[in-house]
């Protein structure tokens, strides 16, 4: 009997997954240059074949971690009630995405990127998509009549004051990254306006 479309899919992207976070801790202990895609489908326990059905390089299967973290927020983004307003559910969504476990991975992948230029160009691949995804599940969820440029400029705006917010929790590690994405996003809701003149 032939497996459901849906699980099958969901099996499939459980192996890519399990293959991006394999490269990526091996690349967290190793370094880049430390292990091959051997190192990673022995791990994985599948083949070098089934390696490169999901990734045509381990350097793209290293940053993959940065977009299964933001598939676990756009799947908590479709959970979020339907008339809920965008930016409340984008603050939800960023402060599971930033929670102090997936901060540790991505700072992890900051500095492994830092360390290994290659890795640049699939990073910014990963980034590209998480925005155009961010974009196409905030237009699905706008009212009608609402610009799509809204949810395009919003998207963009949440990114940045997401990365403000991490930047700011590295530099202070006192901080709650909570307070920090209430704050960021509180900015988002005033137009950047403050109450010191």
């Amino acid at each position: 009997m032939t497996p459901k479309p849906g699980i099958r899919e969901a099996k499939k992207y459980e192996t890519r997954r399990a293959l991006g976070f394999a490269a990526f801790d091996l690349a967290t202990e190793r370094g880049l240059h430390g292990f091959v895609v051997e190192d990673v489908t022995d791990r994985v326990g599948v083949s070098r074949r089934t390696f490169f059905n999901y990734f045509n390089r381990k350097e793209e299967a290293v940053v993959a971690v940065g977009g299964f973290v933001f598939d676990d927020g756009m799947a908590a983004l479709q959970a979020r009630p339907a008339d809920e307003p965008l930016v409340d559910s984008l603050r939800v969504v960023a402060e599971l995405v930033i929670s102090p476990g997936n901060l540790g991975l991505i700072n992890r992948l900051a500095t492994i990127a830092t360390d290994y230029h290659e890795l640049i160009p699939y990073e910014l691949a990963v980034r590209e998509r998480m925005v155009q995804g961010a974009h196409e599940a905030l237009v699905d969820r706008m009212p009608s009549g609402f610009p799509t440029f809204y949810a395009l400029a919003l998207v963009h705006a949440a990114f940045g004051v997401i990365q403000a917010a991490i930047n700011h929790a590295n530099d202070h590690p006192e901080v709650p990254v909570s307070a920090l994405i209430d704050e960021a996003f509180g900015y988002l809701r005033t137009g950047f306006q403050t109450t010191q003149g």
